[in-house]
């Protein structure tokens, strides 16, 4: 184990890149994100160690909803529709 995958492990921003920014697949509370394959816009609520993202979303039909993916699964909103 090198240094920097010790940081990582115990870490939470140790996923940004050399310059401080986030890199693609990292997700913080209040990130915008939907599903790679289609899904309403959701908004991040925590992220476990293990890369489930917990999210909460509105559905007129059912109201808020609260779920949980694997990041894998996931985008940040790129800010179009």
């Amino acid at each position: 184990m090198n240094a920097y995958s010790y940081a990582a492990e115990f870490n939470p921003f140790a996923a940004m890149d050399a310059d401080n920014t986030t890199t693609e697949d990292t997700f913080f509370p209040g990130d915008v994100v939907q599903l790679l394959t289609g899904s309403p816009l959701m908004t991040v609520l925590s992220v476990c160690e293990h890369g489930c993202v917990e999210v909460a979303w509105y559905d007129d039909h059912k109201g808020m909803n609260i779920d949980a993916y694997p990041r894998e699964a996931l985008e940040h909103w790129d800010g179009e529709d």
